[in-house]
This record gives C-alpha cells, structure tokens and sequence, in this order.
C-alpha cells in the first residue's frame, strides 16, 4: 500500500495528533536555533568603526 492510501485509512484523531506532533518538533528546533544566533550574536567581537565607511569606485 502507498503512503497516500495509508494516510487516507488512518482516523483523523491519528492524522491531527501526527500533525500537531511534527509542528512541536518544528517549533522547538526553531526555538533553539534562535536561542544559538543569539548566543553567537552576544559572543562576537565588536569592532570599533567596522562599517562606518564604504569606499565605492565607479
């Protein structure tokens, strides 16, 4: 039997508790990836004057 037609005879109440189960796990991973951006945004070095100035050549 094909994913499709296993998904169509499994209950909605299976389908919805999949469904919710999969966006937490999305949602969590999203929650700890902006918490390491964060982290690392804190860590890095500040440089005094670093792109205050662009030279541009035409």
């Amino acid at each position: 039997m094909e994913i499709s037609g296993v998904s169509m005879s499994m209950p909605s109440s299976i389908n919805t508790g999949v469904e919710i189960a999969i966006l937490s796990k999305a949602l969590d991973t999203a929650a700890m990836t902006g918490e390491v951006l964060t982290e690392m945004m804190g860590q890095a070095p500040v440089i005094p004057g670093l792109g205050e100035h662009i030279d541009i050549r035409v």
